[in-house]
């Protein structure tokens, strides 16, 4: 008997190449150690179902990027009757994670109806980045580099920069212009063969707080040379790159490199041509996949349910 099943997991994504599978051999399915995608599979392998256990991820992020609660979805065939309980799933799937010392972990599995799709029927996603900016009264060495006063604890989990006038107010006014329904071509990175794709989107918001370190307590009785905040991004679905090249222009407003309004004009004349080549693209290190969202109704089991509407296909999820 064949099920479809939605599981929720959390990764640090500093290890692997990317979240999603990037090759097969023909029409034959082949097992990828070094993204999530591919672990995951391989341990759904141990459970020897009939059919190749191919993992649907809802987000499809780059390698470095975290995620705290993301999901995906899969079949499985079973000979008889029966089929695979979800706790049994969990456990197995920790079971192998855990032995192969992997930073992924399995939070929740639940049985959907056939139709269910972990990408299309999401509502929502949120993403936080988290920006160390060097406070404005410590200055450092000549010699000195940045990293040498990077807290262990934070590595690759936050992206550090030195000051340069760095204003959060300028940073908060750029970052208002991104809310709601645009076209983010300017912020999508480059790819030939997805250049006629359409690239709006809608952002429900972002807020910009104070973030704090995550340290051990001898850490954290140190001075801290370091400002942290937490910047947490909420839309339906994102273009490539998309966050991370938000926030490398937001950067650039809070330096003072471009005026906030420019935020404006890069999202009504949407062009590669409108990017600006000093601009840094982000690191993937401080960016994290917090939640992907649905609807309650749709992760009850119902195999009478249709299929998700067409037009969500367009649709798509990578940073």
């Amino acid at each position: 008997m064949k099920a479809r099943y939605l599981v929720f997991f959390s990764y640090i994504g500093t290890k692997f190449r990317s979240a999603e599978k990037l090759w097969f051999k023909g029409d034959k399915n082949y097992p990828d150690p070094e993204s999530i995608q591919g672990l995951i599979e391989i341990g759904l392998l141990k459970l020897k179902s009939i059919n190749y256990p191919s993992l649907f991820l809802s987000s499809r992020t780059d390698g470095g990027v975290h995620a705290i609660n993301t999901s995906a979805h899969f079949d499985l065939e079973r000979c008889g009757t029966r089929i695979y309980e979800p706790e049994n799933i969990v456990y197995e799937l920790n079971k192998f994670l855990h032995k192969n010392e992997t930073s992924i972990y399995i939070k929740k599995c639940l049985r959907v109806s056939d139709s269910f799709s972990a990408r299309f029927n999401a509502v929502s996603r949120t993403y936080l980045y988290r920006l160390a900016v060097l406070k404005r009264d410590v200055t450092l060495p000549q010699t000195a580099i940045i990293a040498s006063y990077i807290p262990i604890e934070e590595w690759k989990k936050c992206h550090f920069m030195r000051n340069l006038g760095f204003d959060i107010d300028r940073f908060k006014e750029g970052a208002n212009y991104f809310v709601g329904y645009h076209d983010f071509t300017t912020f999508k990175k480059f790819d030939k063969l997805n250049e006629k794709k359409h690239n709006r989107r809608v952002i429900q918001s972002i807020e910009v707080r104070p973030g704090r370190p995550m340290v051990t307590s001898y850490t954290s009785s140190q001075d801290g040379v370091f400002d942290y905040w937490d910047i947490e991004i909420k839309g339906k679905a994102f273009v490539h790159n998309q966050i991370r090249r938000m926030m490398g222009t937001l950067i650039s407003v809070a330096v003072g490199k471009i005026p906030p309004e420019e935020v404006k004009v890069m999202l009504q004349v949407p062009s590669k041509h409108s990017w600006h080549s000093f601009i840094q693209n982000c690191p993937p290190d401080g960016l994290y996949l917090c939640n992907v969202e649905y609807n309650p109704e749709d992760l009850v089991y119902n195999n009478e349910k249709s299929l998700p509407q067409e037009e969500a296909i367009e649709e798509s999820d990578r940073d």
